[in-house]
């Protein structure tokens, strides 16, 4: 049962990473072809930076913590 879990929140975590990551590029080719880069403040740059980043980072600490979770053991 423990592993249907694991693989559940894994595939949960790559499923929303990946939809994540396609709106970011979706809303980066939107601003970029509808000539909107200029006009957008920053903090929404950095949003759109922030769909495309923070899944990557998302996943290399789930990396890291199924890494630290084998070296301690089963939890």
């Amino acid at each position: 049962m423990d592993a249907i879990v694991r693989a559940t929140r894994r595939g949960g975590v790559i499923f929303i990473a990946v939809i994540s990551i396609v709106i970011g590029l979706a809303l980066i080719y939107a601003v970029f072809n509808g000539g909107a880069i200029s006009r957008l403040p920053t903090l929404q740059l950095f949003g759109l930076i922030g769909l495309l980043a923070l899944p990557i980072v998302t996943m290399g600490l789930l990396r890291l913590d199924q890494a630290t979770a084998r070296e301690r053991g089963v939890r």
